[in-house]
């Protein structure tokens, strides 16, 4: 505001300058009294200070004071993420279960998550929960069957639950508790199957076919979900630029510290194999939480039975560091603390967390 008023200012005595200049080159001027001179300087004087008054009053009138500029800019943060966004919003979460075996690869919809999960499953794969909000994106999947573990981490979200079926022990949890889920047994009109993938690699939701249902949800209003950092002072630090979660069997999780960008670029097996989605591009993360569970086999099909009740061992990954600590379950919301048993902090963006079974070796 002030630039543009001492534009017009500028302009306005440029103007009174050259009047004067002109009215002086028009030929000889009756000679004035001193006091006349001072009379019509006034006047001159005053004119002026009407004319800035009007346009500082024109311009104030059309133009936010710099304290709602801020506001408006900067009112509404995500809960999961604690990113900017354009207004509150009062939408329910959505969690789908993705596939992880080679067959489901690239993804879709994994890269605008807010928060991915991955648990171990039998036979040495792993499956993720994808965490969105507000928005789904167009194409998520391919979508898969529900665990208890997945179950109960989407319910600690108050979120809608997608999947295709689930197990024994899930459908029960499924069965007994109030879940706000669309499995596509049931639901097929929220999913469709890919002709370019054989299933039941094929099975897809996204921003279409949920549009009409999650608008008709009632509101929800989500607190923050982390500490997100606001400065970064961490004393005793151990550097973690490499990182590698070994799961069972021939499947080993890496990421790689980008400096510039600060955050962590995802790959499965080995450096030369970047975790892409089917748009082409590598999965990142700002923030990576290995929590440390229970786990045992709970039958003949090799299915897992993870704890994600009991508390344990937890490691955060931001900034090219690690953070060790541990982690809480209390009513159905984990929290996870530093050694000091304080809160962690992390970025602010996309948060990944590896649940794997205690001793799982994760080295950097």
């Amino acid at each position: 505001m002030k630039s543009k008023l001492y534009f017009l200012l500028i302009l306005l005595l440029s103007a009174l300058l050259i009047f004067t200049a002109c009215s002086s080159e028009e030929g000889e001027q009756p000679k004035q009294s001193e006091e006349e001179v001072s009379q019509q300087e006034d006047l001159n004087q005053e004119e002026l200070e009407e004319e800035i008054k009007k346009i500082e009053e024109e311009y104030e009138a059309e133009t936010p004071e710099e304290d709602e500029i801020t506001e408006s800019n900067y009112n509404a943060v995500s809960p999961f993420t604690g990113l900017p966004i354009k207004q509150n919003y009062y939408k329910r979460a959505v969690a789908v279960s993705i596939e992880n075996s080679p067959a489901a690869r690239p993804q879709s919809g994994l890269k605008e998550a807010e928060i991915v999960y991955e648990f171990m499953l039998e036979g040495g794969i792993t499956r993720f929960l994808a965490i969105f909000w507000p928005e789904v994106p167009e194409k998520i999947g391919p979508i898969r069957s529900a665990r208890p573990a997945l179950v109960k981490t989407a319910q600690s979200y108050d979120a809608v639950f997608l999947h295709a079926g689930a197990s024994p022990d899930g459908f029960a949890i499924l069965a007994v508790n109030d879940i706000l889920h669309l499995d596509q047994l049931y639901k097929s009109q929220y999913f469709w199957r890919s002709s370019k993938r054989r299933a039941p690699h094929n099975l897809y939701s996204g921003e279409e076919p949920l549009k009409d249902y999650l608008d008709n949800l009632e509101e929800k209003e989500y607190p923050e979900q982390f500490n997100f950092l606001t400065a970064s002072v961490v004393s005793n630090f151990e550097k973690a630029e490499n990182i590698s979660v070994d799961y069972w069997g021939s499947y080993e999780v890496l990421y790689e510290y980008n400096r510039l960008e600060n955050n962590y670029l995802r790959y499965l097996n080995s450096g030369d194999n970047p975790h892409l989605v089917e748009n082409g591009e590598q999965l990142k993360a700002k923030n990576i939480i290995v929590q440390y569970v229970k786990t045992s086999t709970k039958d003949n099909q090799g299915r897992q039975d993870i704890d994600i009740k009991s508390g344990g061992e937890m490691k955060l990954f931001r900034d090219g560091m690690v953070i060790e600590g541990s982690w809480e379950n209390n009513d159905n919301q984990i929290t996870y603390l530093n050694a000091a048993g304080e809160e962690i902090e992390i970025n602010r963006g996309q948060t990944w967390i590896q649940v794997v079974p205690n001793g799982t070796e994760v080295t950097y």
